[in-house]
């Protein structure tokens, strides 16, 4: 083989690695991203429910209320202290 040959071999094995790389650790980043922004939503609904807990208001801490308050941030908060205040 000649070293062209030999070089060209590398050079794609060495692109195929580092797209594989990638590729393999992409869906780890936003199983960790998704599972962060749960974690900060609930640390919100928990600081909203220490401090509405001296006016009798509490919004429940689950799975869904989390996910809004972490997914939609501020605004997702909000609406739920809506939701809860005016249609429950």
């Amino acid at each position: 083989m000649s070293s062209f040959t030999i070089f060209s071999i590398v050079i794609v094995a060495a692109v195929v690695l580092i797209f594989m790389n990638y590729s393999a650790w992409s869906p780890v980043k936003w199983i960790g991203w998704a599972l962060g922004n749960v974690v900060i939503g609930s640390l919100l609904l928990f600081l909203v429910n220490l401090f509405g807990e001296s006016f009798a208001f509490t919004i429940p801490l689950n799975p869904v209320t989390a996910t809004i308050a972490g997914f939609l941030g501020i605004p997702g908060l909000v609406t739920l202290i809506l939701i809860k205040q005016f249609i429950l």
